[in-house]
């Protein structure tokens, strides 16, 4: 047997080598996100809601890496909610929230999703700070958040999800249509229920408003505010210009003349 003899050069070379491993390797673990892929079902004896307790809710969710696309259901008073975000993390984010255009920020801590987002709902800021955070054995997901509306006190709300077999997430049903979900619906009988949000958030754009310049907060049915009438007669003419002129087509759209602003354009900026 020949003994080993290391000297101080040696002891220090050792001691630098292990220290880089040790660097890599908490980097690498520092990057890794965890897998929170798969369908996950509200445990309702140990969620904590700040709000009504839903009649169920899933959370469906695909990753690639560090990106995470969710959709969400809930069913509260016997209605269905869905919506769909993506996170990516380390990365902003666009995205909307009841018909809000909303910005999203994600990041990774050890093994939780933390997201931060803000929307402008009735012209006051909800601010967000979700969290989804995996047990060890990657059976339990955990969702808090506190969220914050304008100057009112931040509330938080606790979730606890169990996995689920994939084969539990129950395909799309065909979208009902604008009329059978929303109340007082006029000229956008027909049209699906989750168009209407998109078209809602693009007048947003398109007039550089918020939804409160036509709907009453709360009430989005009242037809109290003269903006709301104003918009139906300019869907009309709209549609109009386009079925008469463009057909097949629609290139002709509120920005149009609008640009960005609720009083349209009709000469160029001086």
């Amino acid at each position: 047997m020949i003994a080993c003899r290391s000297g101080p050069a040696e002891n220090y070379r050792m001691t630098k080598t292990s220290a880089v491993f040790m660097a890599l390797a908490c980097w690498t673990s520092a990057q890794t996100p965890p897998n929170l892929a798969g369908v996950w079902e509200l445990r309702k004896s140990e969620s904590a809601p700040a709000g009504r307790m839903p009649d169920s809710m899933k959370i469906k969710i695909d990753q690639q890496a560090m990106a995470f696309d969710m959709t969400i259901r809930v069913v509260a008073a016997g209605k269905l909610e869905q919506q769909s975000f993506r996170y990516i993390a380390g990365q902003e984010t666009k995205g909307e929230m009841h018909g809000a255009p909303m910005t999203s920020r994600a990041e990774l801590d050890e093994r939780a999703l933390v997201v931060r987002s803000v929307a402008v709902i009735g012209g006051k800021e909800l601010r967000l700070t979700d969290r989804f955070n995996l047990s060890d054995d990657g059976n339990t997901l955990t969702f808090r958040e506190r969220h914050q509306y304008g100057s009112e006190p931040e509330a938080e709300d606790t979730r606890v999800f169990d996995r689920r077999p994939a084969t539990s997430w129950e395909p799309d049903a065909p979208p009902k249509r604008a009329e059978e979900v929303y109340k007082n619906i006029q000229i956008m009988k027909g049209v699906p229920a989750p168009r209407l949000a998109v078209v809602m958030t693009n007048l947003t754009r398109w007039l550089g408003v918020d939804c409160a310049h036509c709907h009453v907060v709360g009430q989005f049915e009242s037809d109290d505010k003269p903006a709301k009438k104003t918009a139906r007669t300019m869907f009309q003419m709209v549609r109009a210009i386009n079925q008469n002129n463009f057909a097949g087509s629609n290139p002709v759209t509120c920005w149009t003349c609008h640009r960005g602003e609720a009083k349209p354009q009709s000469l160029p900026k001086q």
